[in-house]
């Protein structure tokens, strides 16, 4: 029999070994998951690491070419101006990337800054990942050329001008220790890797440390690429810029030695060899920093030994010019200590090896300079030194140039010890010239009292005479030469300046005398000016039926009542040509428009005023008179002017009257095709080549409508306006009011005018236009086309150049701007308008001495138009049109210059040309390269002539620094009326007429220019 068995298991308790190991089962657990959960999160940092990783920002610019225009207030970020212009073009690219196959990538714009001319603008774009160059590039392309913002409605885009690049500084949150990135503003940039600060640019390699770290004047970032050197410490040493580095793309270099040496001793410069091309100029200041003092500017020959009485210099050479065959220089530096120096050692001076221990007063109007051989103009200043009495020495002069002001110009002497017993001052001065002023030595002490111990004023004679005072000052005193020049012919000149023991004995040299000089004849006093009213309406010159007088300056207003106008009718007319003249304004200011400039024989017109006020001036010159003239007045309504034509008919420009409805029908019915003339017109535009379509239609202009508008009518319409070709069109929507215009072509491709009262879906019709081909030079040059200062230019080099002949004699220079027009100077015609046919234009002119070439066209000028707003005393809007008996053909050797945009503004920093035959002695055309800038106070005669500038052609003329010729070459007389030309793109743009300048271009004389862009309106009045 079975049994059933239960199997019962024992009652069993964990050992402390189990219980360990289970606790730490359950810890490895607790450690696992919070590992998982780590890792999860930093998984997550890490893909959002990686997203802002992805981020991408690049910079680009592009050229604005219409839209608008260039003010200074767009550098200034907080300017209205920049934040409404910056804000549309922000606008205008975010509707590109917005709409483009980048939308997904695409975050934002930024607007950082313009730059001048046709303006230039400077973004960054940030994207949220990796974005090619290329593609960036190409998508702003082709979203400009698609209009995908109705920005580029008002804003034209230069495509070839687009640049996009990567990058270089950004933002970034995760910058570490070592890896420091900053954003600067223009103009300056960061001290280092490590430092977060930004200073300018100037202030780098300046010789003083303007970093935290010194990054700012770091020997390896300032080596110069001259010589590989910066800082040059010890009591002697050498820096050098030989054969000149090579320019490369860049328009200029700058190697700059800072000079430091013990506190107490100052630095002497001397140079082993100096040959330097006339626009690369080494200055030399004294002192470092922001207010160092310029002390000396040198170029082309040897200087002598430079001393600058302080223990830093800064020395700088500018090279402007990409020339190889100049040396260069090679300076060596020494100090001294001048405390040392005795009285003798500081008086003394030859000037053979520079101007020894004396110092140019920073105070007065002028600087001495130093002169071997004769000083120009001959007819004043000295032929030769006194030491040696030939053209081999060295002696010095107040500036040669023939300034329009009086001037004082101050020679220093070092602190002078007391003498304790007399010395004698010794030295050679010249005073020749009809207009010389005065010389005198001041004697300054401690107490800044001064007294003059010797002076002369007056001519002397074309000799050097000897001049010498007794000195016995109880005190520390200085010696001032004191020259003061007047205008003109008015040169002082010193040598030989000498100090030696005891009081002066009889000088052995005759006591110079004063040469007798016929004062100036001055201005004949006319008793005037005089005011003349009815029945007191006769008037006439200075003695007349007698000659009149030399140098007579008189002026009669005339006057009538209000809302009458004047008529002058000349009885009897006689003067002397071309330099005596009767001149008429329409008013009594000097800004009064001009009339009339009449001169030579009668008889004359009579001259009619558009106001009730009239001057009438009389300027006679100071040689030759005639009989004069004799003149009478009257006055009424409407004198000189056509009856006005009734309601219903237009007047003509030769006051004729014609049907209204015959206006801008395609028929001339004016005698003078007036009626034809002002037929089509684009408006509301940004430039002169672009805006809304508008023809004038029985007096009322209509505005173009978008309808059935073609390529062919875009030319078409674009040639009625004197332009090129059309460039774009493009439809755009407007609620404005009509009356409209819709147009199409007739079989005889002749446009039909359909006047309408509504376009179809209100869409206008919006044209730009290309310019007329202009500014283009169609001969290759044999030579590199970059002709630098007073080199002779190719034949063809500027084929817009004009020669203007007067009775057969080269007088002027012109710029072709049509087949018709020519543009030069007021002054150049004023005086020789009254018979135009004495003028002759040479065009395509290379040679004086050619004037058969097969290049040349030669044409007789038939009109001469003096800008209505010249003044020939203030030489304010020197500017006139000339228009050719006979139009021109174009060739390689004959084109036009470009007009500038109205207003346009050329700003420091770009390089022009001027080109003209110059003086009798250039038969070839040359050329010199112009600088602008602004002119600075780093010498007082730019100073001075900022200052006139900014007074007297702040709105009509420009001022800028005249890059120096050699003296050979020099542009002068002759070259008046020419082209001061700048290349915008592949284009010559008329910047300027040549109006006046100081001696040839030297330097710091700046040349004046009429601003052709304050007058584009004026001239294409003439040209459409």
């Amino acid at each position: 029999m079975a049994s059933k068995r239960t199997v019962s298991c024992p009652n069993h308790s964990l050992s402390s070994y189990e219980i360990m190991f289970a606790a730490l089962f359950a810890l490895l657990m607790v450690i696992c998951v919070g590992l998982i959960a780590i890792s999860w999160v930093t998984i997550e940092e890490s893909g959002k690491d990686e997203e802002l990783g992805k981020s991408h920002e690049t910079k680009g610019t592009f050229k604005i070419t219409s839209g608008a225009t260039y003010n200074p207030n767009l550098q200034d970020e907080l300017s209205v101006d920049f934040k409404v212009l910056a804000f549309d073009l922000q606008q205008m690219i975010d509707d590109i990337f917005q709409s483009s196959n980048l939308k997904d990538q695409y975050k934002s714009s930024r607007v950082l800054r313009f730059e001048n001319g046709s303006i230039i603008v400077l973004f960054d774009l940030f994207f949220v990942q990796q974005v090619s160059d290329e593609n960036v590039k190409e998508e702003l392309i082709q979203g400009i050329e698609a209009n995908k913002s109705s920005q580029l409605v008002t804003f034209h885009i230069d495509l070839n001008s687009i640049d996009i690049t990567v990058k270089l500084t950004t933002s970034h949150p995760l910058a570490t220790p070592g890896n420091v990135s900053i954003e600067c503003p223009a103009g300056s940039r960061p001290c280092g890797a490590d430092v977060p600060k930004c200073i300018a640019i100037n202030l780098f390699c300046d010789g003083e440390i303007n970093c935290p770290d010194g990054a700012d004047e770091d020997k390896e970032l300032c080596a110069t690429a001259c010589d590989g050197r910066f800082l040059l410490t010890g009591s002697s040493g050498s820096f050098q810029a030989v054969h000149y580095p090579p320019l490369a793309t860049s328009s200029s270099i700058i190697c700059q030695w800072i000079i430091r040496v013990k506190q107490g001793l100052s630095i002497q410069l001397s140079f082993d060899s100096f040959n330097t091309y006339y626009s690369d100029v080494l200055n030399i200041y004294e002192g470092v920093g922001p207010s160092k003092i310029l002390r000396a500017s040198l170029w082309e020959t040897d200087p002598g030994i430079i001393r600058i009485f302080s223990n830093h210099i800064t020395a700088t050479f500018v090279i402007q010019s990409d020339e190889n065959d100049y040396i260069g220089f090679s300076a060596t530096y020494t100090t001294f200590n001048s405390s040392k120096l005795n009285n003798y050692e500081k008086i003394n001076c030859h000037f053979e090896d520079g101007f020894c221990y004396w110092i140019q007063d920073l105070n007065d109007d002028n600087e001495w300079e130093r002169i071997q051989g004769v000083t120009f103009p001959p007819t004043t200043g000295p032929n030769f030194d006194h030491t040696f009495g030939n053209n081999s020495g060295f002696y010095i002069s107040t500036p040669t140039f023939q300034g329009g002001r009086r001037e004082r110009v101050g020679l220093l002497s070092l602190p002078l010890k007391p003498t304790l017993e007399p010395v004698c001052l010794s030295f050679w001065y010249f005073m020749y010239g009809v207009n010389v002023y005065r010389l005198s030595i001041n004697i300054t002490s401690g107490e800044n009292l001064e007294k003059t111990i010797f002076q002369k004023e007056g001519n002397y004679g074309e000799n050097w005479n000897y001049g010498q005072v007794t000195l016995n000052e109880t005190v520390e005193f200085k010696v001032t030469f004191n020259a003061i020049k007047n205008p003109f012919l008015s040169d002082i000149a010193l040598d030989d300046i000498n100090l030696t023991y005891g009081i002066c004995n009889e000088s052995v040299h005759p006591e110079p005398t004063l040469v007798p000089t016929s004062p100036p004849e001055l201005p004949t006093d006319c008793g005037g000016p005089f005011e003349l009213w009815e029945p007191n309406t006769t008037f006439s010159s200075p003695n007349f039926p007698n000659n009149y007088p030399n140098q007579a300056f008189c002026v009669w207003n005339l006057n009538a009542q209000k809302g009458k106008n004047i008529q002058v009718h000349f009885q009897e007319f006689d003067l002397e040509n071309v330099v005596d003249v009767v001149e008429i304004r329409d008013g009594a200011e000097d800004e009064s428009s001009l009339l009339a400039v009449y001169t030579g024989p009668g008889p004359v017109k009579d001259v009619f005023s558009t106001s009730n006020k009239m001057a009438v001036l009389f300027i006679t010159d100071n040689s030759l008179t005639r009989k004069g003239f004799k003149a009478n007045f009257t006055t009424g309504y409407h004198l000189g002017m056509p009856e006005p034509c009734k309601d219903d008919t237009f007047q003509c420009e030769n006051g004729e009257c014609v049907p209204l409805v015959n206006l801008c029908d395609g028929q001339p019915h004016c005698k003078d095709g007036s009626d034809e003339a002002h037929c089509v017109r684009l408006s509301n535009g940004t430039m002169s080549n672009n805006g809304l379509v508008q023809f004038r239609i029985q007096a009322k202009w209509h505005v173009a409508c978008a309808e059935n508008w073609t390529k062919e009518i875009s030319n078409d319409v674009c040639h009625l306006l004197g332009l090129g070709s059309g460039n774009s069109s493009m439809p755009i929507f407007s609620t404005r009011g009509g009356p409209f215009v819709k147009l199409s072509k007739a079989p005889n491709s002749s446009l039909i005018l359909t006047p309408s009262q509504q376009c179809f879906q209100d869409s206008l019709i919006h044209l730009q236009c290309n310019h007329k081909s202009c500014g283009r030079k169609l001969v290759t040059p044999e030579v590199s086309p970059k002709v630098v200062g007073g080199s002779n230019a190719e034949a063809g080099a500027w084929p817009w150049l004009t020669a203007l002949y007067y009775r057969d004699q080269l007088v002027c220079g012109a710029s072709l701007v049509s087949r018709e027009w020519l543009v030069s100077a007021a002054h150049c015609v004023y005086g020789r308008n009254v018979d135009p046919s004495r003028w002759k234009a040479f065009l395509g002119l290379h040679m004086k001495s050619n004037l058969t070439s097969p290049h040349i066209v030669t044409r007789l000028i038939d009109q001469i138009v003096i800008n209505p707003h010249y003044n020939k005393r203030t030489k304010n809007n020197d500017i006139a049109m000339m228009h050719l008996e006979f139009k021109v053909n174009y060739t390689d050797y004959i084109q036009p210059i470009c007009l500038p945009e109205e207003n346009q503004v050329f700003l420091p920093g770009r390089n022009c040309s001027i080109a003209g035959w110059g003086t009798v002695v250039h038969q070839v055309m040359i050329c010199c390269i112009v600088h602008f800038r602004e002119l600075l106070p780093t010498h007082k005669s730019e100073e001075t002539m900022a200052k006139k500038c900014e007074k007297n052609y702040k709105l009509c003329l420009i001022c800028h620094w005249f890059a120096p010729c050699p003296t050979y070459k020099r542009p002068v007389m002759g070259d008046s009326g020419g082209p001061l030309m700048c290349q915008d793109d592949n284009s010559w743009v008329l910047a300027g007429v040549t109006s006046f300048g100081y001696q040839c271009a030297r330097p710091h004389r700046p040349g004046v220019y009429a601003r052709v862009p304050g007058f584009t309106e004026w001239i294409q009045s003439f040209l459409h």
